[in-house]
């Protein structure tokens, strides 16, 4: 599958080595510096691009225990690309109120009936999900607002109904590319003016009939790193071959350059937060003062 932009970034990490040939500097090996060096970003940096929004809704296996009930909670997963939180909330559409979780607990605090804690309302994670107490109503929906990791660096659309836009023509499609050989063919189908995509022929034919049958590879995923801040991940990954070639003059230099580059950002970040009003921050003492 065609990834230029994963490719180029790759050969340019290749020529920043001072080393082109491929006998000293496998393409594997630098492909495994840069993942390397995209998974330091995600551990380090704290900017937008990073952060993400989804919203929960609460379904009746979510709840265990009778609600009100002291030991009763609501569990559900964690969003599989988080890797740190910002904030918990509900989001209550018809009295616009809400509950921020602002205190989080230890394992033992949350199902410790007899354990003091400061609010009615708090939550923490254990094996991959988010527990909450108080027990939350069937229907509630809880907006999860968290820092990401992006999509691989080499990520390609699948090929798939959904990631095709019928009201564009081939040619403009955002996330599918037509090709005759070597792709994973679309079923077309049109009924009452109204065409649909499937997956499958017999999808398709169950729709409507005639059935048109193209065939489509994904095109690359965009990724902030790699399309807005490729150096970034170039001073990464030619800090990662350093070690690879045992050059630690190699390594010292880039990681130097790597970690001076994260900081600047994320000062750039805190800096431009400060903007636009005045900051207010909220501490809990835990009763100490």
């Amino acid at each position: 599958m065609a990834t230029p932009l994963y490719d180029a970034l790759v050969a340019k990490v290749r020529d920043w080595s001072n080393k082109p040939e491929v006998n000293t500097i496998p393409t594997s090996v630098i492909e495994d510096c840069l993942k390397y060096s995209a998974d330091e970003c995600y551990r380090l940096l704290r900017i937008p691009p990073l952060e993400e929004t989804v919203i929960y809704t609460v379904g009746s296996g979510d709840n265990v225990g009778v609600q009100n009930d002291v030991l009763s909670y609501t569990s559900f997963p964690i969003p599989e690309d988080l890797t740190q939180f910002i904030y918990l909330r509900t989001l209550e559409s018809t009295t616009n109120e809400s509950i921020v979780f602002d205190e989080i607990t230890d394992k033992r605090t949350f199902f410790n009936q007899y354990a003091e804690t400061y609010s009615a309302n708090y939550w923490m994670w254990q094996d991959g999900k988010i527990f909450i107490k108080s027990q939350l109503p069937v229907g509630t929906q809880v907006e999860i607002h968290y820092y990401k990791r992006l999509p691989a660096l080499s990520a390609l659309y699948s090929v798939i109904p959904v990631n095709y836009v019928v009201s564009l023509p081939d040619a403009s499609q955002p996330y599918l590319t037509l090709v005759t050989t070597g792709g994973t063919n679309l079923y077309f189908s049109t009924a009452n003016s109204i065409t649909k995509v499937f997956s499958s022929l017999s999808e398709a034919e169950a729709y409507a009939t005639p059935v048109t049958t193209k065939m489509y590879v994904g095109n690359e995923v965009s990724n902030w790193l790699r399309d807005q801040n490729e150096r970034l991940l170039i001073w990464g990954g030619l800090y990662n071959l350093g070690a690879y070639l045992i050059d630690d003059v190699m390594e010292k230099r880039y990681q130097v350059k790597f970690l001076d580059n994260i900081d600047s950002l994320n000062k750039e970040e805190k800096w431009r937060r400060s903007l636009g009003g005045n900051v207010q921050m909220n501490f809990n003492t835990n009763g100490l003062i």
